[in-house]
């Protein structure tokens, strides 16, 4: 069953297109769904998407006074969220796509791929219609509101922290003409105040549209690494963004931290990350490096082949690879098998627990190495033994992995569509969280756990699952 509360959806923010309120709320269509805000901070509330039952990619949204609900629109789908109820129902509808929402008093109209059509106050159907009032509120193509009717906003761009532009591309006032909306492009939103034309609020959280594919926690930070961007979640709450392609600036406090490391991945593809006390250890698409407190990366070494999870053991290192799990003694690489040889037809991640166990994810399950070497096989009820268990992630008794769904939702899918299986090691007990329990994505990239949170990255998305609330 599905429980809104134990999620909460971070889509990024990089393409806005469309902001419509209310006195207390916020709604802001982003591909991925629409973010309800909470005003007077703009804090994120929730995020209605495809767990809501919203299929495709959202094109507008619409608050309706006279009937107190929203109207979302995606590329075939039209829907209306009740916010007294919290429920999101499709609306039956004489027409597929809608390129404008009409907002008046009596209703709301719709010019869509058949017509126009109007929504009365208290009507169930959609009317045909060939005349509009002069007075509506247009959300969509007939939004004539542009960001140079506001002079304030000159030269209308956003300089971020790292002296890069971001064009404003949408603007919206509220109803009672105190805000003003500033939508900027690879951004997020801008709050200014329509008297003073003073900016009061940044609107800033979710990865960049490139897709998150490393998660860990370096220096009491959440950093999720991936394409040309670092997102940094610190423990306030607060959202930093470092771009990372060649000429950028990078900050002064992000320099010292993890400009190596993007540098890294720009060069060679970050694909492994593992922060102890130890150090900072990187894997590549070429090899293995290591990142000092002096800020100097080191290659420790060079290999024909991509890493996908690292683990210390001692002052060996452990490695996974698709050819296979090897062991590194300083100069000297061996393969390192498990009694079940499973991790001979290839490691996918590496995950170690609090207790020193640690997990490999493999073809057709998990296997584990407890801290005084034994070893345990792990496989799911009804897995794929031909599909790979391709994140992992621990905290506790607990072990997180990605893995297909069953049955695939989609026959025209290029890769299996993801779910998440848990282990409880204390009872070796099984739990699936998927769609129907509100897992809001199908492909997922990388996993990170907590004493609370599992977190979640996917292209353009990054989830937090409160699983100490989901699994009781």
């Amino acid at each position: 069953m599905y429980r809104s509360e134990n999620w909460q959806v971070f889509p990024s923010m990089d393409e806005i297109r469309c902001i419509s309120s209310t006195g207390s709320e916020v709604y802001v269509a982003v591909p991925a769904g629409v973010c309800v805000l909470g005003r007077p901070r703009y804090g994120l509330v929730r995020t209605l998407n495809s767990a809501d039952g919203i299929a495709g990619e959202v094109q507008l949204c619409a608050h309706n006074p006279s009937r107190g609900d929203v109207f979302i629109t995606t590329d075939e789908h039209i829907y209306r969220f009740i916010p007294s109820t919290a429920r999101v129902e499709e609306l039956a509808a004489p027409f597929k796509t809608v390129s404008s929402i009409g907002i008046a008093d009596s209703g709301a109209f719709f010019e869509t791929d058949a017509g126009l059509f109007f929504r009365a106050r208290s009507a169930v159907e959609f009317a045909a219609t060939a005349e509009l009032p002069p007075d509506l509120l247009w959300y969509g193509g007939r939004d004539t509101i542009e960001p140079r009717d506001f002079p304030f906003l000159s030269p209308y761009f956003v300089m971020d922290e790292q002296l890069l532009n971001h064009p404003v591309t949408l603007v919206r006032p509220d109803k009672g003409n105190k805000r003003l909306f500033a939508a900027a492009q690879g951004y997020g939103i801008l709050v200014y105040n329509l008297r003073t034309g003073f900016s009061e609020s940044h609107i800033r959280f979710g990865p960049s549209r490139t897709a998150v594919r490393r998660i860990a926690r370096l220096d009491n930070r959440l950093w999720l690494v991936g394409g040309e961007t670092a997102v940094a979640l610190d423990s306030a709450g607060n959202w930093n963004y470092f771009l990372t392609r060649p000429g950028d600036l990078s900050t002064g406090g992000f320099r010292l931290l993890f400009g190596n490391v993007t540098n890294l991945d720009r060069s060679e593809g970050l694909s492994a990350l593992l922060a102890d006390s130890a150090g900072l250890l990187l894997g590549t698409n070429y090899g293995i490096y290591s990142l000092g407190s002096d800020n100097k990366l080191a290659q420790l070494l060079s290999l024909p082949r991509r890493v996908s999870g690292l683990l210390r053991i001692g002052d060996s290192l452990l490695f996974g690879t698709e050819q296979g799990l090897f062991l590194a003694t300083g100069d000297s690489v061996v393969g390192y098998g498990d009694p079940y040889g499973e991790t001979d037809w290839g490691v996918f991640d590496i995950t170690r627990a609090a207790n020193g166990t640690a997990y490999f994810g493999t073809l057709g399950g998990v296997v584990s190495r407890t801290a005084d070497g034994r070893w345990f096989r792990y496989v799911p009820p009804g897995f794929d033994l031909k599909q790979p268990v391709s994140a992992l992630a621990a905290a506790g008794t607990r072990v997180f992995m990605a893995t297909p769904s069953l049955p695939n939702p989609s026959p025209f899918a290029t890769r299996p569509s993801s779910a998440i299986t848990v282990l409880d090691t204390k009872d070796n007990s099984w739990t699936t969280i998927d769609a129907t329990r509100g897992l809001p994505v199908s492909e997922i990239n990388s996993l990170y756990a907590d004493d609370r949170y599992l977190w979640i990255a996917s292209p353009r998305v990054v989830v937090r699952l409160d699983y100490t609330r989901e699994l009781r």
